[in-house]
């Protein structure tokens, strides 16, 4: 029972994640294009009822994430199956302070906790050296999370030759997407200059 109420968080908070790397993808065309399509996105999401079942699913998937890893411990065989609990534990670790950053941003330092909240830290000497690793493994272990759980759901409907050479591609598409946002987030395909009052929260 606990297994299906996962996948049904998995599924709610895939869509939101989806729409959030959409969002983060638009820094491509620079700042404004991904303040402007946050706005929209944000019609969608930022009111109590959704932003609460938001944040219960992604307590409960934290919560049974690390109950799954417990349970299973030492039982997981195979590359993917290990990288299926590390890449999970790392999702658990990044929800925690990502959710946390944001409701401190919103509710402590009363700021709009948009792209220049995100990334003043990739701005800012020496916070990038943190920030940088932790975002982009944060997008790679989404991924490998993904592959590992589609090498395992399509265990029954395709063969494993072609069931590992479509987990690894799509870890590789999480590599490449996840490389693209860390050279948008410092600056290299538009200009970025973050506002002081997101900056001062490192000083």
């Amino acid at each position: 029972m606990v297994h299906i109420f996962h996948r049904m968080s998995a599924l709610l908070i895939g869509a939101f994640i989806l729409f959030h790397l959409l969002n983060h993808l638009c820094i491509l065309g620079g700042v404004q294009q991904h303040i402007e399509f946050m706005e929209t996105f944000r019609l969608f999401y930022r009111n109590i009822i959704a932003e609460s079942i938001l944040l219960l699913c992604v307590l409960f998937q934290v919560c049974s994430g690390v109950y799954f890893v417990w349970r299973r411990r030492g039982q997981r065989s195979g590359f993917l199956e290990k990288a299926q609990v590390i890449s999970g534990l790392y999702l658990a670790y990044f929800f925690i302070n990502h959710v946390g950053a944001v409701l401190f941003g919103r509710f402590v330092a009363e700021l709009d906790t948009n792209i220049y909240y995100g990334i003043a830290g990739f701005h800012t000497d020496p916070f990038q050296l943190y920030f940088i690793p932790y975002y982009f493994f944060s997008v790679v272990a989404l991924f490998v999370h993904l592959a590992s759980a589609f090498n395992w759901l399509s265990r029954d409907l395709i063969q494993q030759a072609l069931r590992t050479k479509l987990a690894y591609l799509i870890v590789f598409i999480g590599i490449l997407m996840s490389t693209t946002l860390m050279l948008g987030f410092n600056g290299v395909f538009s200009d970025i200059v973050i506002p002081s009052e997101y900056s001062a929260i490192y000083e």
